[in-house]
């Protein structure tokens, strides 16, 4: 009988576990994209009673790593190891989602930002035709620009007004 839990996420993991031979918990530490066998003395109703430890925290059995969708931070198989393919697809969802999930962020973060405006503008008798949230990553030396990002809020049409460049003339 064998467990083997792998990390998915791009740091560090420790599985804290109890089992009831021992009388304290026992901790396995997991690097990023990697698996462990854990408690391999262990019975299969020890290894289930790990998972079932783990499970309200995100632990997933590989089979369903394609269904969930979200983000993963850890899966387990018994019996065998983890196949690399399906570490390594894992991973590639988890930064997918995490993009995804910050646009998201982003974009609730903008609504928000736009709401409290209006609501300050309402109370002075002024008025906003648009919001606009404007992510650019500052250019590094040697490392490509990869963000540009405009987040748009608000149903009006924005007013364009006139101005000129530099300091105003003295008449």
């Amino acid at each position: 009988m064998a467990l083997f839990v792998a990390n998915l996420t791009k740091q560090l993991f420790q599985l804290h576990f109890w089992v009831e031979r021992v009388s304290r918990p026992v901790v396995v530490e997991i690097p990023p994209g990697q698996q462990k066998s854990i408690y391999q003395e262990g019975s299969r109703a020890d290894h289930e009673s790990i998972v079932n430890q783990h499970r309200m925290y995100g632990l997933i059995p590989v089979a369903e790593i394609d269904s969930t969708g979200g983000f993963i931070g850890q899966c387990y198989q018994f019996d065998k190891p983890i196949p690399l393919d399906r570490l390594v697809d894992g991973m590639a969802n988890n930064e997918d989602a995490l993009v995804d999930q910050a646009l998201q962020v982003r974009k609730e973060s903008a609504a928000a930002a736009d709401d409290l405006l209006r609501r300050a503008a309402q109370e002075t008798d002024s008025k906003i035709a648009e919001f606009a949230v404007e992510l650019e990553e500052v250019e590094q030396k040697g490392v490509e620009q990869q963000i540009n990002e405009v987040i748009t809020v608000g149903d009006e049409k924005p007013v364009q007004s006139e101005r000129r460049r530099g300091r105003p003339r003295r008449s």
